[in-house]
């Protein structure tokens, strides 16, 4: 019976390994509707950027990051996913910074032509315009955020005929916690699993 309860354990352990998800950078995003360098109420906005793997400070194509996936809505209707980047991966790109207090900041950022001026866009099959403009360069990724991590350079655009009417036009942040995840269920299996496995070594020699 010991020795069946141990096997089990070692299953259960096995099976913890191959059932808990990968661990995923996420990056929470606000929106306000006022330039001015500072995120303020009323927001008009909010959005989630992730990834496979670990944040660190750096800055990187968004071709180079696995799994990406991006969601963004705002308070008149519209919202835009990753099906709906206009821009290519290669070209578009994010800068993560370190805001201090175990959190980090993230801001879009260009590469090849697309440093400054340029803009990563996003349209929906409403045709509404969601674009962010770089913030800055590759040697200096960051630009014109200051630490706080708010950037101005975004807009929402509604079409109206032959021109755009400009529905929210901003400040954004996108801040994520610096975290660790807790391996408390698998070490608890793990520990059922070393129990076990001491038990049945017990057993093997009370046996000889």
């Amino acid at each position: 019976m010991l020795k069946k309860f141990s096997i089990a354990a070692a299953g259960v352990t096995m099976i913890s390994f191959q059932t808990i998800p990968a661990h995923a950078a996420q990056f929470n995003f606000t929106f306000d509707d006022i330039i001015d360098n500072n995120l303020a109420e009323p927001f008009v906005g909010s959005g989630v950027l992730s990834f496979d793997g670990d944040a660190e400070v750096g800055t990187y194509t968004l071709d180079s990051l696995s799994n990406l996936d991006m969601n963004f809505s705002f308070d008149d209707g519209s919202s835009f996913d990753i099906g709906d980047l206009r821009t290519n991966l290669s070209l578009a790109g994010i800068s993560i910074f370190d805001l201090g207090a175990g959190e980090l900041g993230l801001v879009f950022t260009g590469f090849n032509g697309l440093i400054v001026g340029g803009s990563i866009d996003f349209q929906n099959d409403f045709d509404t315009l969601l674009t962010f403009e770089p913030t800055g360069s590759i040697d200096n990724p960051i630009g014109c955020c200051g630490g706080d991590g708010v950037t101005n350079l975004y807009a929402n655009l509604l079409p109206d005929g032959n021109s755009f009417e400009t529905s929210f036009f901003g400040s954004y942040t996108a801040v994520s916690s610096v975290s660790t995840p807790e391996p408390a269920s698998l070490l608890g299996f793990l520990g059922i699993s070393i129990l076990g496995a001491s038990s049945l070594k017990r057993n093997q020699k009370e046996e000889v």
